[in-house]
């Protein structure tokens, strides 16, 4: 179609300038809330991509986190065990199976306990339910007997026609346990090789990054793996103080099952912030069943006075402000881990959280490390120094092949029969030809004579 002679065609100018005009007129606000929304829509996706990738494979990544918070503190053992010549891999076997004697010492001392303490604790419990019933008749909420027995015998109506459901489950309960010893074997085998070849795993995921991005990623993973490690060993240190210190107020009290409540809240601190208040609460129930309300109080008054001791005084001189987190993030982050995971996201959620804080803050260009933070897992040395130190160790074998080759070069080419001294200049060799000096020697030049002259 053919141009008219009065109409112009227009420009690119014109056309960028009128779609500038156009984006002008779009209000300031209504722009930069637009790039944040899909910068966000963006960092959205992959986050949910990261969840969803998590969630479905929570039997492999589970295992693998909860070994390389194991593996923090008996690092360092296996280490001492190298410094005096045991080899890393024999040395890990050993932490390795000290950690299992431990569990299983532990739980047959537990369960020894509970049978020989059951019968007392039985007898207790019956004791108490009638002395809360009779509380109920006769106590100021003067409830009928009549009503208690129609609720209690609900309540075995209700066990009795769900004993085929728990039969039929069974089948589901077999496969958790299946599925849970296969998590504890793929735990041991991934803590064995992060205490044995850390350093090498370590190395190698660094060096995928860019090369001017590998020694401040090395940096902040020396931060967040000595911030791992030193959590784990204050959360173990801190909940075998709570351990003891509430097992013996229970021994002293004479409250059954003290061995067995002491293991429960070892185990139930390391759910930081509500797990020494949930094994507090257990023991107080156990103390309020077997003795009444006053032992139950006293339980209670050990319970509070352990409790402050340990955040008041053994957590923050122990861990100081190194991975310091609000208390209302670790409510969350706990209450998270334990929508994602049940009660091992809870037990995991705050160490991922402080470890990944720590390295963030590591990043940062005016973050300088500690005198005593070590290269993650088992790095004697940066990354950047092991690289150094390699190049150098090319270029001294480089030069050290060249000598070799420029002293063995005149031994071969030399002749077997023995050269007569040159005498001066135009002096003949024994072969007779002419003999010539070494061009790097500066001689002084004469004019040629005539040989016949």
């Amino acid at each position: 179609m053919s141009e008219s002679p009065g109409e112009t065609k227009p420009t690119s100018s014109v056309l960028y300038t009128e779609k500038a005009t156009v984006v002008d007129r779009v209000p300031v606000t209504l722009r930069i809330a637009a790039a944040w929304s899909w910068r966000i829509v963006v960092v959205g996706i992959v986050v949910s991509t990261g969840v969803w990738a998590f969630t479905s494979l929570t039997a492999l990544f589970v295992p693998l986190i909860i070994a390389l918070i194991i593996a923090a503190p008996l690092e360092r053992l296996v280490a001492r065990m190298a410094d005096i010549g045991i080899p890393r891999a024999l040395g890990s076997i050993l932490a390795i199976l000290g950690l299992i004697l431990t569990v299983l010492g532990l739980g047959t001392l537990a369960s020894t306990s509970v049978v020989s303490d059951f019968d007392e604790l039985r007898e207790a419990a019956v004791e108490g339910f009638e002395t809360f019933v009779a509380w109920l008749v006769e106590g100021p909420l003067a409830i009928e007997q009549a009503q208690i027995d129609e609720v209690v015998g609900n309540i075995q109506t209700f066990i009795q026609d769900n004993v085929l459901g728990v039969a039929s489950g069974a089948l589901s309960i077999g496969s958790a346990v299946g599925g849970l010893f296969a998590g504890i074997v793929i735990a041991l085998v991934a803590l064995f090789f992060f205490m044995r070849d850390g350093r090498l795993i370590w190395t190698w995921t660094v060096g995928l990054l860019p090369d001017d991005a590998v020694e401040r990623a090395d940096h902040a993973g020396t931060h967040a793996w000595v911030t791992l490690r030193r959590y784990t060993q204050t959360t173990v240190f801190v909940a075998f103080v709570d351990a003891v210190g509430i097992g013996l107020g229970a021994w002293i009290l004479g409250v059954p099952l003290a061995l067995p409540i002491a293991i429960l809240v070892f185990l139930f601190s390391f759910i930081p912030l509500i797990g020494a208040t949930l094994s507090g609460i257990i023991a107080a129930l156990v103390a309020l069943v077997d003795g009444g309300w006053t032992t139950a109080l006293w339980m209670i008054a050990i319970v509070l006075v352990v409790q402050q001791i340990e955040g008041n005084v053994l957590y923050p001189w122990l861990f100081g402000k190194a991975a310091s987190i609000h208390p209302l993030a670790v409510l969350l982050t706990i209450s998270a881990g334990t929508l994602t995971l049940g009660l091992v996201g809870a037990v995991i959620a705050v160490p991922i959280v402080a470890t990944l804080y720590a390295f963030k803050r590591g990043l940062r260009p005016e973050f300088q490390p500690g005198d005593d933070e070590r290269a993650p897992i088992t790095s004697q040395v940066p990354v950047m120094a092991e690289r150094s130190r390699e190049a150098i160790r090319r270029a001294r074998s480089r030069i050290t092949h060249t000598g070799e080759i420029a002293v063995q070069r005149p031994a071969t080419d030399a002749p077997t029969q023995e050269q007569p001294t040159v005498a001066g200049d135009g002096a003949v060799a024994a072969d007779g030809e002419q003999a010539h000096e070494p061009q790097s020697e500066q001689i002084p030049t004469r004019p040629p004579r005539d040989r016949d002259s």
